[in-house]
């Protein structure tokens, strides 16, 4: 939520030596990790008697600390705060929303799904309306990371680190027997990279296709894949496009929840 402005701030509600502050630590980025008082003062807008006195306050404080060239940084109780906020959040709890928009919307089965060695696990699970179940995982169950929707999503993003486990596992089939080659799984996975979500259709349960799409975490590492799973008359085009293009946005909504803001 982004500072509001001097104009903003109603004197009966809001403190605005503090909205001062705020605006002054959110000046510290990447980017510039310490700044003069001059360069404060540029940047908010404040007098720089202002801009010194609330620096002042916030090196009292322990938020703030001088540096040896004479310019201000922010101190690592800025850091811990920050990590008590993101150790609370629960990949489950992130994405749960985001679920069940989804389900709502497009009333297809979502799934949220984790990697676990060479299979990739259930975590949640949101269903559809429709009275016969196409669910071929549940909540706890797992699938090989070769097959379906978010398995596929998971295993193109980490095919340096898993791919030769899933090899290892032996010959590898659907679980209707159709071999699956190496170098037809390599394709497929470089044509999810490529696409930005993978599809599956009918290589786990007959009837029945996925889509999935990876979730990221802050160090932009690929931790998990969200799901839609259904009837496969209901994933033709033009439903499929929509149906990828909502998947993607959702599982880029959970990434940025986790505190994703672009791969390495």
């Amino acid at each position: 939520m982004p500072v509001p402005t001097e104009l903003e701030i109603d004197p009966k509600n809001h403190i605005a030596s503090v909205v001062k502050a705020t605006r002054i630590l959110e000046s510290f980025d990447r980017e510039s990790p310490e700044l003069s008082i001059q360069e404060l003062v540029e940047r908010c807008g404040y007098t720089r008697t202002t801009t010194y006195r609330i620096l002042d306050t916030l090196e009292l404080t322990g938020w703030i600390e001088r540096t040896a060239s004479g310019g201000y940084k922010m101190t690592l109780r800025v850091f811990e705060l920050a990590s008590s906020v993101l150790g609370s959040f629960d990949l489950r709890t992130e994405a749960s929303h985001v679920m069940s928009d989804l389900a709502a919307r497009y009333d297809e089965n979502v799934y949220l799904v984790v990697p676990d060695g060479a299979r990739a696990v259930c975590l949640d699970l949101i269903e559809s309306s429709r009275p016969v179940r196409v669910m071929s995982l549940s909540v706890g169950r797992s699938l090989p990371l070769f097959i379906g929707g978010a398995p596929l999503a998971l295993l193109a993003e980490l095919e340096d680190t898993f791919l030769s486990r899933v090899l290892a596992t032996g010959p590898l089939a659907t679980p209707s027997g159709k071999p699956v080659s190496e170098e037809h799984l390599r394709q497929v996975l470089a044509e999810t990279r490529a696409r930005g979500y993978a599809i599956s259709i009918e290589d786990v349960t007959p009837g029945v296709a996925a889509l999935g799409a990876c979730i990221f975490d802050r160090a932009g590492r690929p931790v998990a894949a969200l799901s839609f799973g259904g009837f496969l008359a209901n994933f033709t085009q033009p439903r499929q496009d929509e149906l990828a293009a909502a998947l993607i946005e959702g599982a880029q909504r959970i990434s940025l929840r986790l505190g994703f803001r672009g791969k390495p």
